[in-house]
């Protein structure tokens, strides 16, 4: 063998230019670890975590304190009692502090560190790298709702538990659902922040109709005819009254299907708006670098 053929010998073999995607339980794995590390950084930020609990838990206060005087003023001010609309705005207050994510706020701040490159460059894939946050965000938030549902429990006893099982069962798929629902519309929200100069304005307006429409204030059924129907046609009364009203048994179990399946179908159909949008996004914008 020559001096050129033995050197050609030990060239190492060529690399593929192929790529591989990762496999399924490799992405699983990515999106654990990184729902995982969210919720670590949340708690980081434990202090100003906290703060924004207690000053929403304190807003939310005045809530009851106002239904309590309507009630005291008049004990029959529409079709809920005194005692179910309290159970109700305990469970909706608890249920709106799962659900509430820290998604665009994230993202705004990453675009304006230039950081959001690299987070369209991942492979896990945007919109999981996005939900996978959204997980960690709902786990940290699981953690500081405990306490307010031992103060629920301390202010009306049982009356924020569900009559049954059969009931907290499906309650607690509602509520995954509505996760589903409250992340697709702030993937939207996200998509908006792409185009626009700036995203506070449309968060802020989806934060009003959020608190307008999602029966947080009060269960929709005490709304002016007018108001409940425009409610009835967006999204926001699937991410608090109903996970609280099945929850609380409140929904008739033959009509509970109807209910999960309309939670399904809008967390679906905006995810994919979302999608679609997400690709009309990457068509006007270009990411270099590799």
């Amino acid at each position: 063998m020559t001096v050129t053929e033995a050197a050609l010998s030990r060239r190492p073999a060529p690399v593929s230019s192929e790529l591989r995607l990762p496999s399924f339980g490799q992405q699983a794995l990515a999106f654990a670890v990184l729902a995982e590390k969210t919720a670590r950084s949340k708690l980081t930020y434990r202090l100003s975590t906290l703060l924004s609990l207690v000053s929403n838990g304190f807003a939310y206060c005045v809530f009851l304190l106002v239904w309590l005087q309507v009630y005291r003023e008049n004990p029959q001010p529409g079709a809920v009692s005194r005692d179910q609309m309290l159970s109700y705005l305990v469970v909706a207050f608890l249920v709106n502090s799962v659900v509430t994510l820290s998604l665009e706020f994230r993202f705004m701040q990453r675009v304006r560190m230039g950081l959001v490159t690299s987070d369209l460059l991942r492979p896990l894939g945007f919109l999981p790298f996005q939900m996978a946050q959204g997980v960690g965000d709902a786990l940290v938030n699981v953690v500081f709702a405990l306490p307010i549902a031992l103060v629920g429990w301390w202010f009306i006893g049982r009356g924020f538990l569900p009559p049954n099982l059969a009931s907290a069962g499906l309650g607690f798929v509602s509520l995954g659902l509505a996760f589903l629902v409250s992340f697709a519309v702030s993937y939207l929200i996200v998509q908006a922040s792409f185009v626009l100069q700036s995203g506070y304005g449309i968060l802020f307006a989806r934060a009003a109709l959020h608190q307008v429409f999602s029966g947080l204030a009060a269960p929709l059924v005490m709304f002016p005819a007018s108001l409940r129907a425009v409610a009835e046609w967006l999204p926001f009364r699937h991410v608090v009254e109903t996970p609280a009203a099945i929850w609380l048994g409140q929904v008739p179990l033959a009509s509970v299907p109807g209910f999960l399946l309309g939670q399904l179908a809008w967390s679906l159909g905006l995810l994919a708006l979302g999608t679609l949008s997400f690709r009309a996004v990457m068509r006007r914008h270009q990411v270099q670098g590799g």
